[in-house]
């Protein structure tokens, strides 16, 4: 997990704020990480603006979990594929 991620305790949380070039590579990112939602059963809050995508994690249960923290890296790598793939 990117160290961009400020995590919270009360209430428990962990969020961030991803920065795109243009709206196109903004929308892959988008599409990217609702298919590792979808396959952690996992609902964050997300919200996008033309050139931004803020994401906040709240967990199921009173503290984050594994399982949070693993959406977060799994879209950390989604940023970082649409950014940088040459890096990837």
């Amino acid at each position: 997990m990117d160290q961009r991620w400020k995590v919270k305790s009360k209430p428990s949380s962990m969020d961030t704020r991803f920065e795109f070039e243009t709206y196109d590579i903004l929308r892959v990112f988008l599409d990217d990480i609702a298919e590792q939602i979808e396959q952690l059963e996992q609902h964050p809050n997300i919200s996008f603006g033309k050139g931004y995508v803020s994401v906040v994690i709240y967990p199921l249960e009173p503290e984050l979990r594994e399982v949070d923290f693993e959406l977060a890296r799994r879209i950390d790598e989604c940023y970082n594929r649409v950014v940088a793939p040459d890096l990837v």
